[in-house]
């Protein structure tokens, strides 16, 4: 796991989603990925070293205010991203993580997901939020070459809040009833069948 090249991970696991490198910026300890249309608009970032934070709102923080200095979001197209962080260990627990992930669109910008890799452990631990997404390829894809590069891989899912699910049964029902009765999945949820489907119940707004 020490030799393995994050950069190079990253860069896989994204082309195929059509996400290029923004090697323009300048954040110090960053490096970018983007897909920008005009009705989509993704990012991953990449975080290596980062500092030692005080607790995962302190990483929360540091993480959206660096992708708001580059990536903004219109009021016609929403932003996705996911992030991977890097550090010589793994100070967030998987129930700190729910601090960090959206489980609805943020109008700021969506945390999708988050990979936490510490090299000095072999250790890789994620979050994904409940809903399949553009990013969910990129997100499984990572998980699955950093596994192949002899890292212990930890994934968990962040279920939806009481007002999603209450949403998400609405969309349901009614795609049931257009659709004269075949079932409809109007928000398609979250798969990660190689890994520990762990879940991540929802403590307060994100």
């Amino acid at each position: 796991m020490a030799g393995a090249d994050l950069p190079s991970i990253i860069t896989s696991a994204v082309t195929p989603r059509a996400l290029r490198p923004r090697s323009d910026l300048r954040e110090p300890g960053w490096r970018f990925w983007e897909l920008r249309t005009l009705n989509m608009h993704r990012v991953v970032g990449l975080l290596q070293p980062y500092r030692q934070f005080a607790d995962a709102r302190d990483f929360e923080l540091h993480v959206r205010e660096a992708v708001a200095r580059h990536f903004k979001c219109s009021w016609w197209r929403g932003m996705g991203f996911g992030v991977v962080a890097q550090g010589a260990a793994v100070p967030l627990r998987a129930a700190d993580l729910k601090l960090l992930v959206d489980v609805r669109e943020n109008s700021k910008g969506t945390l999708q997901w988050v990979i936490l890799v510490s090299a000095e452990r072999d250790l890789a631990l994620g979050v994904h939020t409940w809903m399949e997404t553009y990013l969910s390829p990129v997100y499984r894809r990572t998980l699955e070459d950093l596994a192949g590069a002899g890292c212990r891989v930890s994934s968990v899912t962040r279920e939806k809040d009481g007002l999603m699910k209450l949403l998400t049964g609405v969309a349901d029902l009614e795609a049931t009833l257009l659709g004269l009765g075949r079932p409809t999945r109007v928000f398609p949820e979250f798969r990660d069948p190689r890994y520990d489907r762990a879940t991540i119940t929802r403590g307060g707004s994100p």
